[in-house]
């Protein structure tokens, strides 16, 4: 890549809006994969710090829970890193972990489109979802919502309190909790979101979680 378009990507990466996060996340180049975590991230580029990246200008996986992107390496300052995504990402969606699931309207679109496309007749609109209330949205997605919206306060929070390094220093144990509950908070809104809430539960990668929602009785 010629020099003076190395910086014209670097320049749309800086102008792009970016938000400060603290986000558990895991690179992947040549077929190893290391974690690290995302501290700034705008639709076209992150920051990262983790032990370890490849020298610039490899290509690598930027990977979170449900959401990945291809990035390449612009920057490395131990024990940060700079990467530049090959596309854009939306911010909420990487903060969640996940994808946004499209709206009703645009999934009767895309049917439409995939039939014509196909030659097929034009799917009937479905009835609407058991559960579902005005709006669409159903009493156990607003949940997912509020559950969401607690967990991007306690990423924002977070944020603000690894910046200080005294902070750091003297409660990182406490510190390392605000991650363990992020990812508690980020599968428990897949779970209420979920059709077949136990097997969303039986998919939870933390196993203590995983056996607490499988427990019955006590």
């Amino acid at each position: 890549m010629p020099v003076g378009d190395r910086q014209s990507g670097n320049d749309e990466h800086r102008r792009a809006p970016r938000s400060n996060l603290f986000l558990a996340a895991a690179i992947e180049a040549g077929g190893t994969q290391a974690p690290v975590r995302i501290r700034n991230l705008s639709e076209t580029g992150a920051m990262l710090e983790g032990p370890a990246f490849p020298p610039v200008g490899t290509m690598l996986a930027l990977k979170r829970q449900e959401v990945e992107i291809a990035a390449e390496v612009v920057w490395v300052s131990p024990p940060r890193c700079g990467v530049h995504f090959q596309g854009r990402v939306t911010v909420p969606e990487w903060i969640a972990g996940k994808r946004a699931r499209p709206t009703f309207g645009q999934s009767r679109v895309d049917a439409i489109q995939a039939a014509v496309r196909s030659g097929e007749a034009v799917p009937e609109t479905p009835a609407p979802q058991a559960g579902a209330e005005e709006g669409g949205i159903s009493l156990d997605e607003r949940i997912a919502r509020e559950i969401a919206y607690v967990q991007g306060l306690f990423k924002e929070l977070s944020a603000d309190l690894i910046a200080d390094p005294a902070v750091v220093e003297s409660h990182a144990r406490l510190l390392q909790n605000f991650d363990i509950g992020d990812q508690i908070l980020g599968h428990l809104t897949r779970i209420v979101s979920a059709p077949d809430r136990e097997a969303a539960i039986r998919a939870v990668g933390m196993e203590e979680l995983r056996a607490r929602m499988l427990r019955k009785g006590k």
